[in-house]
C-alpha cells in the first residue's frame, strides 16, 4: 500500500525530473546542474539529495524515466502483423520519441555524459527493448549479434542525423522504410543464423 509520503515523495522526484528535462532542453543535458534543479524545483541543494544521491544519480533517473516511457509508448502500438511490419512500427515509434526530444536522444543512444553509465535497475530497462528488438529482428531472419548491432545503428543514427541535421523536419526519418527493408532483405539474403 502506498502512503501519502510515497506519493509525495514520487510527486516531487517527478518536479525533479521535469525540471532536469527542462534545463536539457534549453541548453543540452550538460547544462543540468543539482543547484539549477533544485532553484527551480524550489528546493535547497542539500534537500535535492533525499531524491538523487548525485548529478550522474540524476542523470539515471532520467534514462530509467526516458526508457519507462519509450516502452510505455511501444506498448501501447497496435499489435499484429508480421516481424518487420512490427519493426517498421517499433522503429518509427523510436524516431518518434527521439526526434521530439533531442536530450532524450543523447542519453538514450549516446555517451554524451562523461562518467555516466547507467545503473543495473536503469540499465535494465533498456535491455526490455533490446531484447524485444532482438526477437523480432530473429523471426525477420537478422537475428545474429551483429545483425542486431547494425540494425540499432541504423535507428539510432537515423536519429541524430535528423536532430543534427533537420531539426523539426524528416529528411532522415523518412528514410527508415528503405532503409530498414534493404537491411532486412540482405539479412533475408544472407541467411538465418
Amino acid at each position: 500500500m502506498t502512503t501519502p509520503r510515497q506519493v509525495r515523495r514520487e510527486e516531487r522526484l517527478a518536479d525533479v525530473l521535469a525540471a532536469a528535462w527542462a534545463i536539457a532542453a534549453e541548453s543540452g543535458l550538460a547544462a543540468v546542474t543539482l543547484h539549477e534543479v533544485a532553484r527551480r524545483v524550489g528546493l535547497r541543494q542539500p534537500s535535492l539529495y533525499a531524491y538523487v544521491d548525485s548529478k550522474l544519480g540524476l542523470y539515471d533517473a532520467m534514462y530509467a524515466q526516458a526508457n519507462t516511457e519509450l516502452l510505455q509508448r511501444l506498448d501501447a502500438l497496435p499489435a499484429g502483423g508480421s516481424a518487420r511490419e512490427q519493426l517498421l512500427r517499433l522503429s518509427r515509434e523510436i524516431l518518434r520519441f527521439v526526434t521530439a526530444d533531442p536530450p532524450r536522444q543523447q542519453l538514450l543512444f549516446q555517451r554524451t555524459i562523461p562518467g555516466f553509465v547507467p545503473s543495473p535497475a536503469s540499465y535494465a530497462l533498456a535491455q526490455v527493448l533490446h531484447g524485444r528488438v532482438t526477437r523480432l529482428l530473429a523471426q525477420a531472419g537478422a537475428g545474429r549479434p551483429e545483425q542486431v548491432d547494425v540494425f540499432t545503428a541504423l535507428v539510432a543514427g537515423l536519429g541524430a542525423q535528423q536532430i543534427a541535421n533537420d531539426p523539426g523536419g524528416d529528411r532522415w526519418t523518412r528514410l527508415l522504410e528503405p532503409v530498414l527493408n534493404g537491411f532486412l532483405d540482405h539479412c533475408e539474403r544472407e541467411g538465418s543464423p
